[in-house]
């Protein structure tokens, strides 16, 4: 498990080093025109540019402005000069917790809503429950989850008042309850959507696995039903679902954008969308790049528990 490990983190370094150049790529070298008047923004004064040209050594060919980039990124000191050269290193730093928050709330609902169900379908396959689930669970996935999150607000914040109409409090600032508070209506938004393409996905698999000859031979052998069900049945089944669900998560950890848009959380969807909105480079590189190594992470860590959960993948 160790050599995984180390292969695994040098396969990761590698992956972020390529992300790195191709940001790099499609934000400074592959746009027509002089970087450093894009990077520029609306202060096109030709001290500024000047200015832009040496910090972000420009000057010095695209090899030396990619050194220049990747040694700000490492020591955490990436001015913007749309944002009157503060460091935005700490910004997209203290935006993560947010987005990682809301992520982690949210996964835990669909993941509780989406495999229970699945797993209820799948054993009563074919009843009127089935049925009821599956019908939720298309109707979960039609959502939009922007026009989601404008209902959501609406109703419980607007109209009956349940929860706070955006922002975000930590939980180092108002306590766990505060901050649960306002980021439960989010959370549920996103999971919404999620817990229906995971109710299928699991009914979809439970139902696969319920008829392996290796189930039915532990039926035989006259082992209890649960112990045949969570044992041989739910450990093989989860291994798609671990798949997906790494995918997913790491999607969220990039950054949920619209939803935190609209329910004024301050994470890393929130920050790529202001540099969006700005033209701001300096941050669509730094949050680019930090969502990447988030999806980097995420799928080691899903490679690692696919090896807990298959015995063949732990002899590979």
């Amino acid at each position: 498990m160790g050599g995984f490990l180390l292969a695994r983190t040098i396969d990761g370094i590698i992956k972020i080093a390529i992300v790195s150049m191709i940001l790099f790529a499609v934000l400074v070298v592959l746009p027509p025109g002089d970087p450093a008047a894009r990077f520029a923004g609306k202060m096109q004064d030709p001290a500024k540019i000047k200015q832009i040209n040496h910090t972000y050594c420009f000057d010095k060919g695209n090899v030396g402005a990619y050194a220049c980039f990747v040694k700000m990124t490492v020591t955490g000191n990436f001015k913007s000069p749309s944002q009157g050269d503060t460091n935005i290193v700490p910004r997209a730093i203290k935006a993560v917790p947010v987005t990682f928050g809301l992520a982690v709330l949210a996964s835990i609902f669909w993941l509780a809503a989406g495999i229970t169900a699945g797993a209820k379908g799948a054993l009563r396959a074919g009843s009127r429950m089935d049925r009821s689930l599956m019908v939720l669970s298309l109707i979960g996935i039609s959502f939009p989850t922007a026009w989601l999150s404008l209902l959501l607000l609406k109703t419980f914040t607007a109209d009956f008042g349940f929860f706070p109409p955006g922002g975000y409090v930590g939980i180092s600032d108002g306590g766990a309850f505060s901050w649960l508070h306002h980021m439960l209506l989010p959370a549920f938004t996103l999971a919404v959507v999620s817990a229906g393409v995971y109710t299928r996905m699991t009914r979809t698999t439970v139902r696969q696995k319920l008829r392996e000859e290796y189930v039915k031979t532990a039926e035989a052998k006259g082992l209890p039903g649960r112990q045949v069900f969570f044992k041989h049945v739910m450990r093989t089944a989860m291994i798609p679902i671990v798949v997906m669900f790494g995918m997913d998560f790491a999607a969220l950890l990039g950054g949920a954008i619209f939803t935190e848009s609209i329910f004024g959380l301050p994470g890393l969807g929130n920050f790529v969308l202001q540099a969006m909105h700005s033209l701001d480079f300096s941050m669509l590189f730094v949050g680019g790049l930090i969502a990447a190594t988030f999806v980097i992470v995420s799928n080691t860590l899903v490679d690692l528990v696919q090896a807990l959960l298959d015995p063949k993948l732990r002899a590979a």
